[in-house]
């Protein structure tokens, strides 16, 4: 998908991204690093294989506060390593904390 489809602008961020199954939900999450986020989603580089259509749960902070977001996500496409995450029904606070957030980065970008 070109970025001129795109439903919401892609910033490049590092951030570090706790994720599990959905359906495993005792299970231990795998740590791993976003390349990508928007207000609907983000793109992780994942080690262990994800399938196209798979839920899962993806908590990750965001810089400055390091206020923790939990985020229900469905795996949408898969290139090798990285996958892109749709996030499902995000909370309004969550969605305003990775808005915000996304403004300030995209703000440093254009000074």
């Amino acid at each position: 998908m070109s970025s001129a489809e795109r439903r919401y602008k892609r910033e490049k961020v590092d951030i570090r991204v706790r994720l599990r199954r959905w359906e495993e939900a005792e299970s231990a999450a795998s740590v791993m690093r976003s390349c990508e986020l928007s207000e609907g989603g983000m793109s992780v580089y994942a080690p262990d294989p994800l399938e196209v259509g798979t839920f899962v749960m993806v908590a990750f902070s965001l810089p400055p506060e390091e206020k923790a977001l939990r985020l229900r996500a469905v795996v949408r496409n898969r290139r090798g390593f990285r996958c892109g995450l749709q996030f499902v029904d995000p909370p309004a606070a969550e969605r305003f904390a990775i808005m915000r957030y996304l403004g300030t980065i995209a703000g440093a970008a254009g000074s």
